[in-house]
């Protein structure tokens, strides 16, 4: 990838010139079969511009409540596009049509009122492990959005581990929405960069909006460059990821109070949930790393592990002895209570 990079054409973007960037948007909007493309710094600006190219000021976008849409981005939305975050709660993570009906009733919706424009969905699914967004779901979310004249959204920032899992392609979700992003650096391993696709007339309002946001980029083919490296090749190993995952969730069953069980994962992360054992997930992220394993603190008692194409087989042995170690370790000398808390989540019905 560092090769290619250094042999990248650049020329200046902000006019539309760099070569290497225009072959990375030419090259997604034919994989995923939309009319435009624009390369962004992040996940983030990609969401933040289908918004705010979608939905005018004081609107509405519906969206799950653990989403990190809403979790993560909540501000930026309210600051810049100045649009309100309808987050629904459900009992697995996916947002339904019934979700989206109770939201459009939830309120009074006469002409001077919020109005909903947007639906926004996340695949694969973050708080809840990677769970990958039902497509039937999807289709269902299409078929009404279109019929109450809302455009849909999805943030789709691990869709490629989703579309390796569930062999649907990437063109096939795409068809589905009017808008989607995708991440380059989760992955796919790029250093930079995410990619906004949807019409022609929305893309082109992100582009000028973009400039706004402060992301009117000039030489950017070398980041262009790595993230096409990265989509052309490092694609397709996806699913070596996730077997690596449900090997570590496997060898993680040992303990049963972890809440690990390997039928539930269905790509490439992992939840630990530590407050069987009294445990706060920042001291035992930081046993971990002093261990030469890194996990995430995802929140006070629950620990998140994904796996890359940064690890292998041997590397999943080591974390499991790591993490096992650890707990036992935080068992014998805690000398703090735990904190209990986490992601608000309704009981399945």
């Amino acid at each position: 990838m560092r090769e290619h990079i250094s042999r990248a054409e650049v020329g200046d973007d902000y006019y539309g010139e760099d070569k290497s960037v225009n072959r990375l948007e030419s090259y997604c909007m034919e994989l995923f079969g939309k009319e435009g493309a624009i390369f962004t710094t992040s996940g983030m600006l990609a969401n933040q511009l289908a918004i705010v190219t979608q939905v005018a000021r004081g609107n509405e976008v519906v969206t799950e409540y653990n989403y990190h849409i809403n979790l993560f981005e909540s501000a930026q939305h309210a600051a810049f596009s100045h649009v309100v975050l309808n987050g629904r709660e459900t009992c697995d993570g996916v947002i339904r049509v019934a979700d989206v009906a109770r939201a459009l009733s939830s309120k009074p919706r006469e002409s001077t009122y919020s109005q909903v424009e947007l639906v926004s969905i996340e695949n694969t699914i973050s708080s809840r492990q990677g769970k990958i967004f039902p497509f039937e779901v999807i289709l269902d979310l299409r078929s009404y959005t279109k019929e109450k004249g809302i455009n849909l959204h999805m943030d789709g920032a691990r869709l490629f581990h989703a579309s390796i899992a569930t062999k649907i392609p990437l063109s096939g979700y795409a068809e589905q929405v009017d808008t989607l992003g995708v991440c380059f650096s989760k992955a796919l391993g790029a250093p930079f960069g995410s990619m906004l696709m949807g019409p022609k007339e929305i893309i082109e309002k992100a582009r000028r909006l973009r400039v706004w946001y402060g992301s009117g980029f000039h030489q950017i083919g070398i980041y262009a460059e790595a993230a096409y490296f990265a989509l052309t090749r490092q694609f397709d190993r996806l699913s070596e990821d996730h077997r690596l995952t449900k090997l570590l969730a496997e060898k993680l069953m040992r303990l049963p109070e972890f809440g690990v069980n390997a039928e539930f994962i269905e790509t490439n992360m992992i939840f630990i949930n530590l407050s069987k054992l009294g445990l706060g997930a920042e001291d035992f992220a930081a046993r971990c790393q002093a261990k030469g394993v890194m996990v995430l603190a995802f929140l006070p008692t629950t620990v998140r592990l994904v796996v890359s194409r940064n690890v292998n087989e041997a590397d999943i042995n080591k974390a499991a002895e790591v993490i096992l170690g650890a707990m036992l370790d935080c068992l014998k000398d805690r000398a703090r209570p735990s904190v209990c808390g986490g992601l608000r989540h309704p009981p399945c019905v």
